[in-house]
């Protein structure tokens, strides 16, 4: 049963997830898995700036910080200047000119420091790069502090650029600064950010507007094949203009646009605009006047329902967004809204970044967000933003479906909207891309449905995104969906909004090993669901808490917490959820040291599970039976057992189940004398674990390594691994596996003859086996008070 950081049966599950496929993985009995790196290479620039004028001093600059490359620490640049002024179309152009000198890796982020909306904080812009770099999204540390530092740690010997686009202070890029090394990072920024030059010896290259000739090679070039125009016209379009990059290309595109109309006429058009935009902030009057004129007098050039849909834009939760999440805001099919989006990108008030994904300059946001509080009525805004939000819900209702949960929570039928057309999956794969491309969205959904008063959404859409965030451990977005939704839940008086976000809330505190606050949310969600005469999602609650008990060793209140749950689920008729409960019963059993009950059910359990074609559970509960055979000394019966379970889970191509499988494997391996192919499962396991980012397991794995080094006599190695272990269990907070460790440790230490240090770790062992008291504690604490009295040592008493 599952005993670490993951999940190979986490609660009533069915389907399971291709995490990993481990065939790359080589074998041999030598593996040090404290060096393993990742081998991804991240390529995050955005796409290369077309029509790029100018700026040659500027690019020198950037150039010079590359030959300038003798200090042996991360060098930073910051390029400021103001709004529209070209920042980013510089960083993004330079990056591609000189990615090659950077083969580790690009990366990138838009931390909308000035966007309408909320910025990217650091914490969430580390998550990204540490993703990039290869750490599964389960070993991601939630602490800030422990995030900049494995992204230090990461990039120490690397050669990555790193560019950090419309950062608002210092505090939000001194955390995603590479430490020493090669790396580059790029801030680009309309503050000055003198704190970095002062304390981090960042250089600054400030940018201005464009000087004549570069400006009238911007008009020229967007226009040229389009039009031709005089000196004089393209000059004055320039000054009116401000020089300003931005203005000048949104300028551009409406000239082209229409060849016909002469651009004096243009021009006049632009000079009576009188529409100005209050909304921008920026530190020269006659460069805001410039930018909001324009954009007003591109705007005004629009089809209404172009500028409609524009105007719409801005209401959505962030910045970027799919086709399909502008039909739902616009109520329009995808054909039409795509020809307007196609409008909009062609008089460059949108970006498109993909085929189907656009995303807004934070100004041309903020243009939109003013025009359509003026323009837009409340009733029609707030329809707006409702049917986008519907889409969301209704599209992460599908993602819940094709995720294969037994029990989830899904919208009732009757409060589905008919009309919010979300997208559904086909197979597991689309499911879990849509996924990765809106998960911001989806928090940003969450927080905007909360902040609008939508507390039905605020609540529901966490609560469907359940198996996503558990399942993909999102663990970050989880806890503060889940926060914001149950607090919507309260005040709205919804008991089971209430209780569907306490378990979403419990099932994250249990996968982050903050256990007790796991057992307290699941407590809560109980008597709400018996309230609401939930039987079915009151078993699945408490299997969780059994679940949590079994993960603390807590042998006696996980078997109280089990047998509940098979007694519920045999009363109500949910027999899938009276085996799983019945299986993890008899892995509790097992710890309470009653081995032939552990058999008979996990014997039963297996069988129920492949009369049922539920391939996976018979594969995993026959991975628990080998164990329970194991203890009972039927080794050939474990042998046969835990062989079969990982002939299951290959077949299957599950990695979490296979690498779980491998250490009961391992143990029955090592227990008939196959040192050398014991020592092989534990590496593959470990390396398959360390893959998919559960450190409990990979830890579980490297200490099972240590006893067979040991064993082989090779006690240096033995001592390696096992401190390994210790590090990872004492760093996740798991004291009974800390306390093995330790054990084996100091086991490995006194046969070398290391008695002082032997009995350290015997020392630091004791305390915490005292926090336990099922059959194998017991015997364990004996044997350790044992030892230290052998070595000359009397036990303190426990």
């Amino acid at each position: 049963m599952d005993q670490g950081e993951g999940t190979t049966r986490s609660a009533f599950s069915g389907a399971a997830q291709n995490v990993l496929q481990g065939r790359d993985f080589v074998g041999g009995v030598h593996f040090h898995m404290g060096e393993e790196r990742s081998a991804l290479t991240p390529r995050q620039l955005p796409g290369d700036v077309h029509g790029f004028v100018n700026r040659t001093a500027d690019l020198d600059r950037l150039d010079q910080l590359l030959a300038d490359d003798e200090s042996g620490s991360a060098r930073v640049c910051v390029i400021a200047g103001t709004a529209g002024v070209g920042k980013t179309s510089l960083a993004v152009h330079w990056a591609h000119r000189a990615r090659a000198r950077f083969p580790d890796g690009q990366l990138y982020v838009n931390l909308r420091g000035y966007d309408p909306g909320a910025p990217i904080s650091p914490a969430r812009a580390l998550e990204g790069f540490l993703e990039a770099l290869g750490m599964p999204p389960k070993a991601i540390p939630l602490d800030l502090d422990a995030r900049a530092a494995a992204f230090r740690s990461l990039l120490a010997d690397r050669r990555v650029l790193v560019v950090l686009d419309n950062a608002a202070t210092v505090g939000q890029v001194r955390p995603l600064l590479p430490g020493a090394g090669q790396c580059l990072t790029l801030i680009t920024s309309r503050s000055r950010l003198s704190g970095l030059v002062a304390r981090d010896g960042a250089q600054r290259l400030t940018l201005d507007v464009f000087d004549e000739p570069a400006a009238l090679e911007l008009l020229r070039g967007t226009t040229a094949g389009y039009r031709a125009d005089e000196a004089q016209d393209i000059a004055e379009l320039a000054r009116l203009c401000a020089r300003l990059p931005l203005a000048l290309r949104v300028a551009a595109e409406r000239a082209a646009a229409r060849p016909r109309v002469p651009l004096g006429a243009l021009i006049d058009d632009l000079r009576d605009e009188s529409s100005l935009w209050d909304a921008l902030s920026s530190e020269d009057d006659e460069e805001a006047d410039a930018v909001r004129t324009v954009f007003a007098w591109s705007y005004r050039a629009l089809p209404a329902e172009a500028a409609r849909l524009f105007r719409l834009l801005g209401l959505h939760p962030t910045p970027e967004f799919s086709l399909h999440a502008a039909a739902a805001i616009a109520g329009l099919p995808p054909g039409p809204t795509r020809r307007q989006l196609d409008v909009l990108v062609g008089a460059h008030l949108l970006a498109q970044t993909a085929s189907d994904r656009y995303q807004f300059h934070d100004l041309l946001r903020a243009y939109a967000i003013d025009q359509t509080t003026q323009l837009d009525t409340e009733e029609a805004r707030r329809a707006a933003l409702g049917r986008v939000l519907d889409w969301y819900l209704h599209t992460a209702d599908a993602l819940a479906e094709v995720l294969g949960r037994q029990w989830i929570w899904r919208i009732p039928p009757e409060e589905r909207n008919a009309s919010a057309r979300p997208l559904h999956f086909a197979e597991l794969s689309e499911g879990t891309e849509w996924f990765a491309a809106e998960r911001k969205n989806l928090l940003a959904s969450v927080r905007v449905a909360s902040e609008s008063g939508r507390a039905l959404i605020a609540w529901q859409l966490p609560a469907v995104l359940m198996p996503a965030y558990t399942t993909l451990s999102q663990l970050e977005d989880l806890f503060e969906a889940g926060c914001l939704g149950l607090e919507a839940a309260r005040r709205s008086n919804e008991l089971r909004g209430e209780a569907l976000l306490l378990v979403l809330l419990g099932m994250g505190c249990r996968q982050s090993h903050r256990r007790d606050e796991a057992i307290a949310h699941h407590r809560g969600a109980l008597p709400l669901l018996r309230r609401l005469g939930d039987r079915e999602a009151e078993a699945f609650v408490l299997n969780l808490l059994g679940l949590v008990h079994l993960d603390s060793h807590r042998f006696d209140e996980a078997r109280l917490g089990f047998q509940d749950s098979v007694s519920l689920c045999e009363e109500i008729g949910y027999a899938e959820g009276a085996r799983i409960a019945r299986s993890n019963l008899g892995t509790a059993l097992l710890g309470l040291g009653l081995a032939d009950e552990a058999i008979a059910l996990l014997r039963g359990a297996a069988e129920e599970a492949r009369q049922a074609g539920n391939t996976y559970s018979h594969g995993n509960d026959l991975a628990d039976l080998s164990l329970a055979y194991l203890e009972s000394g039927r080794l050939e019966e474990a042998q046969r057992a835990s062989s079969t379970a990982l002939e299951i889970a290959r077949s299957i191509g599950y990695a979490v189940l296979e690498a779980w499988v491998l250490i009961r494997h391992g143990r029955v391996q090592q227990a008939s004398g196959q040192l050398d192919e014991a020592l092989v499962s534990f590496q593959r396991s470990a390396v398959i674990h360390r893959r998919i980012g559960d450190r409990g397991r990979e830890a579980e794995a490297l200490d099972a390594a240590g006893t067979v080094y040991a064993e082989l006599g090779r006690e240096d190695e033995a001592v390696h691994f096992h401190r390994q272990a210790i590090a990872t269990f004492r760093a996740i907070g798991d004291e009974w596996q800390t306390a093995v460790g330790l054990h084996h440790l100091a086991s490995v230490l006194n046969a070398l003859g290391e008695n002082e240090k032997a009995r350290a770790a015997w020392r630091e062992a004791l305390p915490l086996l005292a926090e336990f008291h099922h059959p194998k504690a017991v015997t364990l604490r004996a044997f350790v008070e044992r030892s230290l009295s052998e070595t000359g040592e009397r036990p303190a008493p426990s």
